[in-house]
């Protein structure tokens, strides 16, 4: 069993509350995860108690991800937390948290720790690919907006 922590940063242009809005429905999840696709199965709002249930389509196959929202502390962080989860991970915490810089900009930190069945470096490759990608979508989303 391997267990590590992994670390994302990412700056939005945006002001906070905008922001921490767009992360309040899991809709918007599935919107800038480019892959693996995602459809939302579970809950659509961002709520403590919330289920998180993700159908995660690799295109060989598809995978079921499950998970609750155990905490919501607003326009500072939410956390969500595996309850079954799908080869190689046997946990997984994530905390989305939120930093106003100034009136324009948002920094949102992702804090990932896992555990899983094959080494923590392989894991932490496939995140910041995901990762770069998901920044990658909220640019080009948030662009659409001033367009």
């Amino acid at each position: 069993m391997f267990q590590d922590t992994f670390y994302y940063k990412t700056d939005i242009d945006r002001p906070l509350s905008e922001v921490w809005s767009f992360f309040q429905t899991n809709d918007n999840l599935a919107a800038i995860t480019g892959f693996p696709k995602i459809r939302i199965l579970g809950d659509k709002d961002v709520t403590e108690g919330a289920t998180v249930h993700l159908e995660m389509n690799f295109y060989l196959m598809k995978l079921e991800w499950k998970g609750e929202i155990t905490k919501v502390v607003p326009e500072a962080f939410f956390m969500d937390e595996g309850t079954n989860l799908p080869f190689p991970f046997t946990a997984w915490r994530h905390v989305h948290a939120f930093k106003e810089i100034d009136e324009q900009t948002t920094r949102m930190i992702d804090r990932v720790e896992f555990a899983a069945k094959v080494p923590s470096p392989l894991i932490r490759l496939m995140l910041k690919g995901m990762f770069k990608d998901r920044e990658r979508q909220l640019e080009k989303h948030f662009l659409k907006q001033d367009g």
